[in-house]
């Protein structure tokens, strides 16, 4: 539950405290796994070979009306078969993971082992050992489950209070293969929810279960999920997204809107009580900020000295009362702060809120609240963005995986005197290749008596790749620092040793890496960079664009090419061919490989070529993605080019000693 939401929530239904015990009369309260069933599941041969197979996958969500109460409460049932064919397997499903509500709200669960000689194993609740999860208990119950061996089946059920929320997501597909998938979603008659599934056919409504509405979805089988290279796996899995869409005492006035989020949030970001204003007042008091000049440069001192000045906690408390004072802040509160801020500088804004497309990206076409996650602001004077609540990121840029897709974008607007808000959705751009470079230049002097070699390296990292080091250097204690830009340039030449005059630039905290890249430069030795082969000696010049991915994989693809940000590498590559020697296969350097229907700017490219003036050779390696997404029916033409890369890094040009 999102804290900002959950007070209108409770507008509508109001939950009082949970109680201990979980209602006789919940739609599975008698629920049971099959007692007379004393035999393991019948699977084939290569359902055999698996480390697991889940053999039922049974998910029941029930919005209850607890008349005692006067309130909703919603409970969840929870049913799994699963056979371990294998440690793995056995490591994976001997422990049963139960989130459950801080105020302790119980939990009936059953769980018992069925061996592969048919001796059953029922562990009673009583009995479990419970221990504690990594983050030290809190939220969940993890109970072991003893006697699990190879070949055995795992089974257990529980039914469970959860946090009442209007909104819910439920994912029915995971790296391992499943039968009998079914979920439902039970409600009263008097409240409507709609669902929609992703990656997988739509659920249908039950009309057997009298007295409440019901939606389903039943699967014979689901397959397994496999990681792969290139691709946004989470987001294929197949899940559901459901929402309340009407309730009976509102006739058919749609509920939970994008136009009731739009005033909710516009509002919530943009008030200011009392208090508030006292608080903003002192913060602009404190910060001198410049009330004119180029708008960019004053959009930014603001945020330069909130995210100096602030630190993000999610815990704390958003009321700007309490950030100004405690100088903590959640992500809503930065952007309530900086919101308060502009629209006090007279700078106009619209609030952006989406979700994250690592796992569930926004759809506009559905209107379900769970996927307002993030802020972001967005000035249309400029057509810039910010991350208010994110303090490594700077104007311009956006965490990557909030871009590339949809968001809400919320406009205030004014009617007379009173203020509203008002919401459309719309895309929100993925930065260019040409604003995430990550560059290499590379000088290379070899020894005379060619024994070793000497490389002057210049690395430049903007956009995302400085992200990674840019912001945080200022925090690095300075006898770290050595060993770090050691290690960045060992990342490009991994024998290095005798490193000389090892600088870094554009490091002052809160510099923007889309206007300063982060630059390190230096002097160091290899001494394999070059190796004798008989009356030869071997380049290895492959080796200077660092480590490449190599994309070969042999199963048929399963998704769409999805990169995490567009991006471009720039390679120089300098070095003097020595006295008394040739070079055999200079053409080698010479590779041009194309992805795109515009030969002229393709989406993905390779291209290296050399020249050659005297003894000196100057080599140019340009590689660039200037797409995020890429079809899986044209994927050899996307992989040609990464492995393009992954190939020319292998390339050796042979030095032979002329006659």
């Amino acid at each position: 539950m999102r804290p900002f939401l959950l007070v209108f929530f409770l507008l509508i239904f109001t939950a009082s405290a949970f109680g201990q015990t979980l209602p006789p009369d919940l739609i599975h309260a008698g629920y049971n796994w099959d007692v007379a069933r004393k035999q393991r599941l019948p699977i084939s041969k290569e359902e055999a070979e698996l480390p697991a197979i889940i053999l039922r996958d049974f998910t029941s969500i029930e919005y209850y009306y607890d008349k005692a109460r006067k309130d909703m409460r919603l409970f969840a049932t929870e049913h799994r078969i699963v056979r371990v064919n294998s440690s793995d397997g056995i490591e994976r499903f001997n422990k049963i993971v139960v989130p459950v509500l801080e105020t302790g709200a119980p939990v009936d669960i059953k769980a018992r082992t069925i061996s592969p000689r048919g001796e059953v194993h029922e562990v009673k609740a009583a009995d479990m050992k419970e221990l504690k999860d990594q983050e030290g208990g809190r939220g969940f119950r993890v109970f072991a489950v003893d006697g699990v061996e190879k070949g055995s089946e795992v089974e257990y059920f529980y039914t469970r209070e959860r946090r009442f929320n209007h909104f819910g997501s439920e994912v029915l597909q995971t790296d391992i293969a499943a039968r009998d998938v079914v979920f439902e979603l039970i409600s009263p008659e008097a409240l409507t929810f709609e669902a929609h599934v992703y990656n997988g056919p739509a659920v249908k409504p039950d009309t057997t279960m009298t007295g409440h509405r019901a939606l389903r979805l039943s699967l014979k089988s689901v397959p397994g999920l496999r990681d792969e290279a290139f691709a946004n796996v989470p987001a294929q899995r197949m899940r559901v997204e459901y929402k309340l869409a009407y309730i009976a005492s509102k006739g058919q006035v749609r509920q939970f809107t994008w136009a009731d989020a739009s005033q909710y949030l516009y509002r919530n970001m943009t008030e200011l009580g009392k208090d508030d204003v006292k608080a903003v007042a002192k913060v602009l008091a404190a910060a001198k900020l410049p009330t004119s000049g180029p708008l960019p440069e004053r959009i930014m001192a603001a945020e330069n000295y909130v995210k100096l000045n602030f630190n993000l906690e999610e815990g704390a408390s958003s009321a700007l009362s309490q950030v100004v004072a405690t100088h903590n802040a959640p992500e809503a509160g930065f952007t309530h702060l900086l919101a308060a801020i502009y629209r006090t500088l007279g700078i106009d804004f619209e609030v952006v809120v989406t979700s994250g497309r690592e796992a569930a990206p926004f759809d506009g076409s559905f209107d379900t609240w769970n996927y307002l996650d993030h802020f972001a602001l967005y000035f249309p004077a400029t057509g810039q963005y910010l991350a208010p609540g994110r303090p490594e990121y700077r104007y311009g840029m956006l965490p990557a995986d909030w871009t590339a897709g949809s968001g809400l974008f919320i406009k205030g607007v004014k009617l007379g005197n009173i203020e509203s808000a008002v919401g459309k959705v719309k895309e929100i751009p993925a930065l260019t290749a040409e604003q995430s470079p990550q560059n290499i230049d590379a000088t290379v002097i070899f020894a005379p008596d060619l024994s070793s070699s000497t490389v002057q390296l210049r690395q430049t990292m903007g956009g995302y790749p400085a992200l990674q080091i840019q912001p945080f250097w200022a925090l690095i204690p300075e006898a770290k620092r050595t060993e770090i830009m050691q290690q960045l340039q060992k990342g490009v030449v991994a024998d290095a040793t005798n490193f000389q005059k090892m600088t870094v630039r554009n490091v002052e905290r809160g510099i923007s890496p889309l206007e300063k890249p982060f630059i390190i430069e230096g002097q160091l030795d290899s001494p394999s960079l070059l190796d004798k082969a008989g009356p030869r000696y071997l380049f290895k010049i492959g080796t200077l664009l660092g480590p490449q991915t190599e994309l070969y994989q042999k199963e048929e693809r399963q998704f769409d090419v999805e990169n995490d940000n567009n991006r471009r590498y720039l390679r120089t590559i300098r070095f003097d061919v020595p006295a008394g020697y040739t070079v055999r296969n200079l053409n080698d350097l010479n590779v041009d490989v194309k992805a795109g229907a515009d030969a002229a700017k393709p989406d993905y490219d390779f291209h290296s070529s050399y020249v050659q003036q005297g003894q000196t050779v100057t080599v140019t390696v340009d590689e660039n993605y200037r797409q995020i997404r890429w079809p899986k029916a044209d994927f050899e033409a996307f992989r040609a080019v990464v492995n393009a890369s992954a190939n020319w890094n292998k390339v050796v040009l042979v030095l032979d000693k002329k006659s």
